[in-house]
């Protein structure tokens, strides 16, 4: 006789793995990744799935092992990857995606690949120069090379580290005016950051960010434009402070909704990067014009999810909650770990 449905056991609900850096001495970038997790955790959990945190430390991602056997274990039907690699060790990011993906296991974002190509500033700009799309002109410089190579560079340049994101390693020091301070500028920043430096044209215009979520075609729930005329910060530029410190004078800077003709084309330009790069789950695409035309500056695959980053900010403009956000990228995850085709 079949059992009253009131006696049946209930369902389990899917598991969400919500993936974050864990470290002694976070950066602020980094521990912001914890904001976000608790969120994350809660929205998964009203939509229906089972939520829960994961820490991914150095000791754990030291150990493959660990990893996998974690995965084993709880039988998640996704990661939900808000590991942005270690203080230290940007590359790390790539490297968790990349166990997640020989483990077989549905993470939303982008993949390792992806991760990895989008770190190093250099590839980038040849992909996207390779396809046609606008981007400043500029040289790599690793430690020993002359600053020869940056003779045909117009001034004035930004300098910025070759492997790093979250603005890492930008500041009042990455704007060059002079080639008198050439020397002394590239050098203090190859010795901190010695896998390289990009020193590329400084674009003086506004700067637009486009936040895409998708498979492929992307939706663009807004555009946000930034314009420094308006504002009196002393840089023209957002740096590393202007994200994380609350000291700094551009701590307080709010992006505005872009508009007009710069605001579709940089929604196609943004699309076009996308694609080209391969990008899949969510993603933000930062611009800056010169002249009138704009410029793709910065891909970032796997953008910073704390309430106050521009990436919820612009869903919230295009009136997603996000709530809906989270539930979208996991199943956007989900779609693609089943072999969810683009549909351009």
């Amino acid at each position: 006789m079949k059992p009253d449905a009131a006696q049946e056991p209930p369902q389990k609900s899917p598991l969400i793995l919500v993936a974050a850096a864990v470290e002694p001495e976070a950066r602020p970038d980094v521990a912001d990744a914890l904001e976000a997790r608790a969120w994350v955790c809660r929205a998964l959990e009203r939509a229906g799935w089972a939520a829960e945190a994961w820490d991914i430390t150095p000791s754990l991602l030291a150990s493959p092992e660990g990893v996998s056997g974690h995965l084993e274990k709880k039988r998640a039907s996704c990661v939900f990857n808000l590991f942005e690699g270690f203080g230290n060790d940007s590359g790390a990011e790539h490297r968790f995606r990349s166990l997640l993906e020989k483990a077989g296991t549905p993470c939303t974002g982008n993949s390792a690949a992806v991760l990895e190509t989008c770190l190093c500033k250099d590839a980038v700009s040849s992909l996207l120069r390779g396809k046609g799309i606008p981007v400043p002109e500029g040289k790599t410089l690793l430690p020993g090379d002359s600053l020869s190579l940056l003779n045909d560079l117009p001034l004035p340049l930004f300098l910025k580290p070759l492997r790093e994101d979250g603005s890492v390693g930008i500041d009042g020091n990455s704007l060059v005016t002079d080639r008198d301070d050439l020397p002394l500028r590239v050098g203090e920043k190859l010795k901190f950051f010695p896998g390289g430096i990009r020193a590329e044209e400084f674009l003086p215009g506004m700067e637009y960010s486009v936040s895409c979520i998708g498979n492929g075609p992307y939706i663009v729930p807004a555009v946000s434009v930034i314009d420094y005329g308006k504002w009196n910060a002393g840089r023209p530029f957002l740096d590393y402070g202007s994200k994380w410190d609350p000291d700094s004078p551009l701590y307080s800077l709010t992006p505005e909704p872009a508009e007009g003709t710069l605001k579709e084309r940089a929604v196609q330009l943004a699309s076009e990067a996308g694609k080209t790069l391969g990008c899949r789950g969510y993603f933000r695409t930062d611009l800056r014009e010169k002249d009138g035309t704009l410029y793709v500056i910065d891909i970032n695959p796997n953008p910073d999810m704390g309430s106050g980053g521009g990436f919820l900010r612009q869903c919230r403009e295009g009136g997603m909650e996000k709530e809906d956000v989270a539930a979208r990228i996991v199943k956007l995850a989900i779609e693609n770990g089943r072999g969810g085709k683009e549909q351009w």
